[in-house]
């Protein structure tokens, strides 16, 4: 971000999009240079190759065609579940990705410099913490605590402290507010470290990706409605408080969606 505004203010706004879009040919030279079949990798020894493969055989009755088209799907509880609470988060999360700098300055009365900073504050604190959850999930669940719980530890209560945005708008200093609003987002990647593992959770035979892509569509929706309600709501109002309420709401709505109508987290048996 701090990169991204000194572009900016020195170079034109038009700079910032040419240079994240040279980082995007910079990322397919580094794919070309070191992806490879494993046993045309320098980097992997024959033992590594050969667990590689021994992984991926195809274990007999696990093959074969999906049980269900992909709209079929959305009859079950479970997939509902997943699509509602993720539109939710998806809709908290894109106010952060298209709307958090502009509060910074509008509301705050930052500038484009300090904002470039502190707009670093969040993200990078959710990284850790998303990261530290997973952990602690995966321990957790090693030490044989049921799935159902694990899974809805991470969900119920990342979305929940999540909701913590709703406050930012009433909290007078700067500190303050980014407080909240870092701790917001750090509960959204805490339950986004949960909920991109259903699909394999709950997923019937063969439709894994199917349901990771049904959830991810649907969230997006949440994620294009986000910031447009967002933009309306501040343009009319001219304030962001009832905008960060209403997103908020969304993140308690999906901790609802995620305590009780999610149910017992297991794969779908399709007859």
């Amino acid at each position: 971000m701090p990169l991204i505004v000194w572009l900016m203010v020195n170079y034109g706004w038009k700079t910032p999009f040419i240079v994240s879009g040279l980082f995007g040919f910079v990322w397919v030279a580094l794919w070309l240079a070191y992806y490879t079949d494993p046993e045309k990798s320098k980097y992997a020894n024959k033992a590594e190759v050969e667990y590689i493969r021994n992984g991926q055989e195809i274990k007999e009755g696990t093959g074969g065609e999906a049980p269900l088209k992909w709209y079929q799907l959305l009859r079950y509880r479970n997939i509902q579940a997943m699509c509602i609470g993720f539109f939710m988060s998806n809709y908290a999360i894109y106010f952060y990705i298209t709307w958090f700098p502009t509060y910074l300055v509008q509301a705050r009365g930052m500038s484009l410099v300090k904002m470039g900073y502190v707009a670093m504050i969040p993200p990078l604190s959710a990284l850790c913490v998303g990261l530290i959850s997973a952990t602690i999930s995966d321990w957790l669940y090693g030490k044989g605590v049921p799935k159902t719980k694990v899974r809805k530890v991470n969900l119920v209560g990342g979305m929940l402290v999540a909701s913590s945005v709703a406050l930012a708008g009433f909290i007078q200093t700067d500190v303050g507010a980014v407080a909240l609003l870092t701790l917001s987002y750090c509960g959204l990647a805490c339950s986004g470290s949960a909920l991109w593992t259903l699909p394999g959770d709950v997923a019937p035979r063969n439709m894994t990706s199917t349901v990771g892509a049904l959830q991810n569509c649907i969230s997006n929706i949440g994620g294009i409605l986000g910031p447009i309600v967002t933009g309306y709501i501040v343009s009319t109002t001219n304030s962001f408080v009832p905008a960060l309420m209403i997103t908020g709401t969304a993140t308690v709505i999906g901790a609802l969606t995620y305590a009780f109508y999610l149910g017992e987290v297991k794969h779908i048996e399709v007859d």
